[in-house]
C-alpha cells in the first residue's frame, strides 16, 4: 500500500517521505549555527530571501544582514525584511576580492545573475536561466562593509555565500574579519558554468586552507535531462 501510494504521488510530481530533521541541510546548518554560537549571518546572495526566510522556520532568531545586486531583486528584498526588525538589507551592492564597479548579467529567472558570463552548459542544462539584460553595480569587499559594522567584533558570523561562480572573489575579500567567521555555507560547481569561476576541488581546499573542515555537503542545480549533478552546497565549520 505504502508503495502504491509513492508512487501514485510521484506520478503526480512529488514525493512521500518521512520527515528526518538530520537529513535536512538546514537543521545542519542550524546546528552548525548552535555549536559556533553564531548570532549573525551574512546573506550574500540574497535574491529575494528565500535563504532568510528557510534558516528563518527552522528556528534561527539571530541577526541576518543580506546582500543582493540586482536592483530588482533588491527592491522586493526590502519589501520581504520589513516585518523582521532583525532582517537588515544591505545597500545594493555585489561583493568581490576589491572595490570596484561591474556589469552584472541579469539571467530570466532573477537567481542565476552573475558578474561572470554563464557557460553553455548551464543554459543546456536550465535554459530559463539565459541571460536577458544587464546593469552597473558597485563592487565591495566583505571586509569593507565590516569594517563599516564594527559591533560586529567580538561576534560569532556566519558567511552563506550564493553568488554563481564568484565565491572564490568573495572570501579573497575577507581576510582582516576571517576570524570572525565560525561558519560558511557555499554553493561549489563540480563542472565549469560561469567563465573563470573557481570549481569544487579548488575552492574546497581554499576553505580547508583557511582553516575550517566540511560537515555537509547536499546537491544543488541538477542537470534535468542528465541526472547530473552540476553544483552542490557545502557547509563548514571553522
Amino acid at each position: 500500500m505504502k508503495d502504491a501510494a509513492r508512487t501514485f504521488i510521484r506520478a503526480l510530481g512529488y514525493d512521500l517521505r518521512k520527515y528526518r530533521p538530520h537529513e535536512d541541510p538546514f537543521h545542519r546548518f542550524r546546528l552548525s549555527l548552535k555549536r559556533r554560537e553564531v548570532t549573525v549571518i551574512l546573506d550574500v546572495g540574497a535574491n529575494i530571501g528565500q535563504f532568510a526566510r528557510a534558516v528563518r522556520k527552522v528556528g534561527y532568531k539571530g541577526r541576518i544582514i543580506s546582500f543582493e545586486p540586482l536592483s530588482d531583486a533588491h527592491a522586493k528584498l526590502l519589501i520581504a525584511a520589513q516585518n523582521d526588525p532583525l532582517w537588515t538589507i544591505a545597500p545594493r551592492c555585489a561583493l568581490g576580492s576589491r572595490p570596484d564597479k561591474a556589469q552584472i548579467n541579469i539571467a530570466a529567472n532573477s537567481e542565476s545573475s552573475s558578474i561572470m558570463d554563464m557557460l553553455e552548459r548551464h543554459v543546456a542544462g536550465a535554459p530559463e536561466a539565459a541571460y536577458v539584460g544587464r546593469e552597473t553595480v558597485a563592487v565591495t569587499t566583505m571586509d569593507s562593509f565590516l569594517d563599516g559594522e564594527p559591533y560586529l567584533a567580538q561576534t560569532a558570523i556566519a558567511l552563506k555565500i550564493d553568488a554563481q561562480g564568484c565565491e572564490a572573489e568573495i572570501l579573497g575579500g575577507l581576510d582582516k574579519w576571517s576570524d570572525s567567521v565560525e561558519v560558511i555555507m557555499t554553493e561549489m560547481s563540480l563542472v565549469a558554468l560561469y567563465q573563470g569561476e573557481t570549481r569544487f576541488a579548488d575552492l574546497y581546499r581554499a576553505i580547508e586552507g583557511r582553516g575550517y573542515h566540511c560537515i555537509s555537503i547536499e546537491p544543488g542545480f541538477t542537470d534535468p535531462r542528465t541526472y547530473e549533478v552540476l553544483q552542490v552546497d557545502a557547509i563548514f565549520e571553522r
